[in-house]
């Protein structure tokens, strides 16, 4: 199991979260990152809907692994 990450008393005091409720938060985060995908894994697959350049839904879907070989870039950003 990984390490909780150490915090100081200031920091704590900053955030307003005691040192235990600090590592059992933490200590949550590392089991999730346990089963998320790392560097140089495979990427899960899935399916997006197509948009018009306008932003429009198309109702035509694309699935990543359709793609296999191909460059494809991933951009997870906000447009609000």
């Amino acid at each position: 199991m990984a390490a909780v990450p150490q915090i100081s008393d200031e920091a704590l005091a900053e955030l307003m979260i005691s040192r235990e409720d600090w590592t059992e938060m933490r200590s949550k985060r590392n089991e999730i990152e346990k089963s998320v995908p790392q560097v140089g894994d495979e990427a899960p697959d899935f399916n997006l809907e197509k948009l018009t350049f306008d932003g429009v839904r198309t109702g035509e879907f694309v699935r990543l692994s359709s793609l296999r070989g191909k460059p494809v870039t991933l951009y997870f950003g906000s447009y609000t």
